[in-house]
């Protein structure tokens, strides 16, 4: 009878084990497309000086570890976003976007930028699909962004 129950035991332990494993897979962090993570990327420009740490963050995690080491530190990173000529867009007003250039694993926005100075400025924002840093999987990361460049009007 022990070795009946021992075995009962081992069975419903190992169907346990699989069915919380299974639910531990549903938490996997949801993938955003390159589009979304642009979203939030602007939003935190958008309101930077609300939570300039959190806006940095952010933006950091969503960086491509090519775009980090050329950057980075983060305490760098920061002081380069709110330096000319990125501080441009810093608490930027409105902004339009376009995919100019897309392919599997790149993608190029053209972003036009209303800053929070009446002023306009057009940045190329260029993401690529690879290793995700902070979880498990592809995901869309920052490898470049070029200077904001001044422009006359219109978004």
């Amino acid at each position: 009878m022990d070795k009946k129950f021992q075995k009962l035991f081992l069975i419903i332990f190992f169907l346990f084990s699989c069915n919380s494993t299974s639910a531990d897979n549903d938490l996997v962090v949801e993938q955003k497309d390159s589009e979304d993570v642009l979203i939030e990327i602007m939003e935190s420009y958008r309101n930077f000086s609300s939570d300039p740490d959190k806006a940095v963050e952010i933006i950091w995690n969503n960086a491509h570890i090519d775009n980090k080491e050329v950057t980075g530190p983060i305490e760098r990173f920061k002081s380069m976003l709110i330096s000319a000529p990125y501080n441009a867009i810093v608490d930027l007003t409105e902004y339009s976007y376009e995919v100019i250039q897309e392919d599997a694993e790149m993608v190029h926005y053209e972003i036009k930028i209303l800053n929070n100075k009446n002023e306009y400025f057009v940045v190329t924002w260029v993401f690529t699909y690879d290793e995700c840093e902070i979880s498990e999987g592809l995901c869309w990361q920052t490898i470049g962004v070029s200077p904001p460049m001044y422009f006359e009007s219109g978004i």
